[in-house]
Parts: C-alpha cells; structure tokens; sequence
C-alpha cells in the first residue's frame, strides 16, 4: 500500500503568552550546566518541518491538535498551542482515516522520573513505539532506526506496545517515536537546535518515503 496521507500528531502543549501549557513534560537542568526543555515545543518544531517536507513531495497532511489539513508551510509557533486531549485528537484522526492510505504519526520526546528540576541523566536514545511490529509500521519503524544514525540522537529500540492510547485506539497504522531523552542535556541541546530538530524531521520522512504514493507538491 502507497500512502498518501499522514495524520501528524505532536503530543503535549506549547507556549501561549510565554506560558508552557503542560504541567509536566519540561526539564530543567541544574548540572552541568542551567538549560530548559519544553517538550511540547520540541514536537511542534519537528512536526512543522516534517508537515512541511510531506507537503513538498504531495502527500496529504492533517493536524489532530488542531483539527485540520495543512496547506503550506508552517512553523512550531504556527501550530496549535492549547494541550488538546488524546481522545480528541484520536477521535479526529480516526474522522479522517476515509480511504485505508492514511498514516497517523506522534512525535514525542522521552523522559524518566518525575522530578522537572535536576541534573543531566545517563539515559540516551530514540525509540519507536507500534502496536505490532509487522506489516508496514514494522518497516518504517526499522527503517528509522537505521535512520537515526544520521541524526545525533542514538538509535535505543523499536517496541511492541498495546497500551498507548494513540496506538490501540486509532484506525489505522500508527506508531509513536520517543525522540531522545530530553532529561539527558546532550539529548535536550541538540533537540533545542533548528539543525537537530531537522536532522530528526528528515530521518522521519526518509523512513516511510518509499511507502508513500509521492505526487506534485501540495502547498498552496
């Protein structure tokens, strides 16, 4: 099957009037150095620049935060800020799966704890996250990893999971992608960077390329 639409989700809030619209999600390091990591923002800057790659090589996108297909090329700040609802998110993804070509995607960034504030952590990598490895989301999912070698993120792991809402609740094939570790700071910086957040965008594009039914660019 040649896909020709991508749901592209970015979990958790961004910033609205300088506020980060999630309680948790952040990080702020104390060691080896003061820097701060909203993970909201990080989602929002990878999947504006992957809308905008998918877009280039005809593939419909829709956006479940906000609720609509995109049409040109966007920035994070373009992006819907408010923290929408899984299930809402879910339930419009699910309202758009029309013809059976549709691939929903979630950009994430990974954390352990539950503390905000401390020092850098040692825990490194990129994971992606199926339902089943098998069938299509299976190869995109190896392609990935084979992908991240070119970003400077660690590939860590694919794996099998039938909890995630966003996996056993949606329709149609979908996986989630774990970006790093944002409480490690050589994760968190690189992660922070237009270069880094295209690195991983286009690791991402470069994984299902060869299952998407490429056209005509798509922006108006």
């Amino acid at each position: 099957m040649k896909y020709d639409r991508v749901i592209l989700d970015y979990g958790h809030g961004g910033m609205i009037d300088g506020k980060y619209q999630t309680a948790g999600k952040q990080y702020h390091f104390t060691e080896p150095e003061e820097f701060s990591f909203y993970e909201g923002v990080f989602n929002r800057g990878v999947a504006s620049k992957l809308m905008g790659l998918l877009l280039e090589h005809g593939i419909e996108v829709y956006d479940p935060v906000e609720g609509c297909y995109v049409t040109e090329d966007r920035t994070w700040e373009d992006l819907e800020q408010s923290d929408v609802s899984l299930s809402v998110r879910v339930s419009r993804a699910n309202s758009e799966n029309k013809r059976g070509s549709t691939l929903f995607l979630s950009i994430h960034s990974n954390a352990i704890g539950k503390v905000n504030t401390g020092p850098s952590q040692n825990v490194r990598g990129a994971s992606v996250f199926v339902y089943r490895n098998s069938g299509d989301v299976g190869l995109i999912a190896s392609n990935l990893m084979s992908e991240y070698k070119t970003t400077c993120l660690r590939p860590r792991k694919i794996v099998e999971n039938q909890s995630f809402y966003v996996l056993r609740k949606t329709s149609m094939p979908a996986m989630l992608t774990e970006n790093g570790f944002y409480v490690n700071i050589d994760d968190a910086k690189c992660l922070s960077t237009e270069e880094g957040q295209w690195e991983v965008a286009r690791a991402h594009f470069e994984s299902m390329k060869n299952l998407l039914d490429i056209r005509s660019p798509n922006i108006v």
